[in-house]
């Protein structure tokens, strides 16, 4: 099973520490700082190791991918894909009639919420598992990724359903410190390093 690591919203303590770190595994980083302007982006970027740009998508400042030489872009549910991308492109579906439904070639979606989400309160999960597990493996037109209240104990269920891959951001950061977010990560990763 595949996993993304999406960064909060707001700049967490060691986060950028993190990232470095965790890149280093056999994860995908999605940056998603929704209120930050395109410098503060780059000022953050300018905090991670170049050698692992590739592993990284952008959900803002799209054109930063292009500059940096970053590895995807990361479209919102009403957005519409940029199909001259030449990067790794992924978008988020919250319901699985726009997930089939979508034109554009991507390369993953997410959907979401799968489980009450962590991050966000009142973000209630929509979804019943039978009909999911049905769509996942059946009837889906790349690969899906679940994200919303997905912790680490619910791995072995989302790939049981037929879940490609996890998104993981409020169970990751919620973890009190650096060390603490690199063992559960290299416990969900099996230690696989990509360095």
């Amino acid at each position: 099973m595949k996993i993304v690591i999406i960064t909060p919203e707001t700049l967490v303590d060691q986060e950028l520490e993190t990232c470095n770190e965790l890149l280093q595994h056999d994860v995908r980083l999605h940056i998603r700082k929704p209120h930050g302007s395109k410098d503060e982006l780059t000022r953050y970027l300018d905090q991670i190791d170049p050698l692992h740009y590739k592993k990284i998508s952008l959900h803002q400042h799209h054109s930063l991918v292009e500059e940096l030489k970053l590895g995807g872009k990361h479209w919102k549910s009403d957005q519409i894909i940029d199909n001259q991308c030449l990067t790794i492109r992924s978008k988020s579906f919250h319901n699985w009639e726009d997930l089939v439904q979508e034109t554009a070639a991507i390369d993953y979606g997410f959907l979401s919420p799968i489980y009450d989400s962590i991050s966000k309160r009142g973000y209630t999960s929509g979804f019943d598992e039978t009909k999911l597990k049905k769509w996942v493996t059946h009837s889906k037109p790349f690969p899906v990724y679940a994200l919303g209240g997905v912790t680490f104990d619910k791995l072995e269920a989302l790939q049981d359903l037929g879940f490609d891959g996890a998104a993981l951001l409020g169970a990751f950061w919620n973890l009190s410190d650096i060390k603490l977010r690199l063992k559960t990560l290299k416990q969900i990763t099996h230690g696989n390093s990509k360095r």
